[in-house]
């Protein structure tokens, strides 16, 4: 069997690109017996256009005769082509060795669900399957108040809009890791789809635009205000000033 994973990278220390049509590499791996046998990472063309690059990619992805494929969010067009196609999508993210293991021990969800072009939160629709990440400064359910600080908030949450669900953690970032950012280990965590930021630095911006997730903000104090008001939420794009 041959798989694709959508990667920042060309190799199986990568972490997943959450974006399908921009991915930079398609990372392909060849499954035998439940056991990987070889990879070879493959430049996307999708990632080159400017309009497009959901159908691009998908178009490539069938040429190199793939049978699944691993990655984040797909948007409607790209559905549409791997649907005509015959492959199957699977949501992963993390590393692309642990995606992959992931896989052959059937742990992987198909994704039903497709993105928004450009994905954000513009209306109640769009938000549908949203997981969105916020930093909270105290475990009180939905009526935790949102940290100004991105990073160090002392408890996460993950707010399902599809399931209307919220779950709030401890804060257990290892800020001392050389090989994982904040945003790496968050994502590894809890998989979000958008994270919400009052205060956040530039090189978090960064990465979060990387992994093609969307970053939102608003004058809220709690997540309940938040959720409340999804389709007022608004791009985040300024950096705080301080170091996370």
């Amino acid at each position: 069997m041959k798989i694709a994973i959508t990667c920042q990278e060309g190799n199986l220390e990568s972490m997943v690109d959450q974006r399908f049509g921009r991915c930079k590499y398609f990372l392909i791996v060849d499954i035998e017996n439940n056991k990987l046998t070889k990879t070879k990472a493959i430049l996307n063309q999708g990632a080159e256009q400017g309009h497009g690059a959901g159908i691009k990619a998908a178009e490539q992805i069938g040429e190199l005769k793939v049978e699944k494929i691993l990655t984040g969010q797909l948007g409607p067009n790209a559905t549409a082509v791997l649907e005509k196609l015959g492959i199957t999508a699977y949501q992963a993210s993390g590393k692309a060795k642990d995606a992959v293991n992931k896989f052959i021990n059937n742990e992987l969800e198909i994704i039903s669900d497709t993105a928004e072009p450009h994905s954000g939160i513009s209306n109640k629709e769009k938000s549908k399957g949203e997981r969105i990440f916020f930093p909270l400064l105290d475990n009180q359910g939905e009526n935790s108040e949102i940290s100004e600080h991105f990073g160090h908030a002392p408890f996460f949450g993950l707010y399902d809009t599809g399931k209307k669900e919220l779950k709030v953690i401890e804060n257990n970032l290892n800020h001392t890791d050389p090989n994982k950012s904040s945003i790496d280990q968050i994502e590894e965590t809890v998989n979000p789809t958008t994270i919400f930021a009052k205060g956040i630095g530039g090189r978090a911006i960064s990465i979060i635009e990387e992994k093609g997730l969307s970053l939102k903000t608003g004058d809220y104090k709690t997540v309940k205000e938040a959720i409340r008001n999804l389709d007022k939420l608004e791009d985040q794009t300024e950096d705080c000033g301080h170091k996370h």
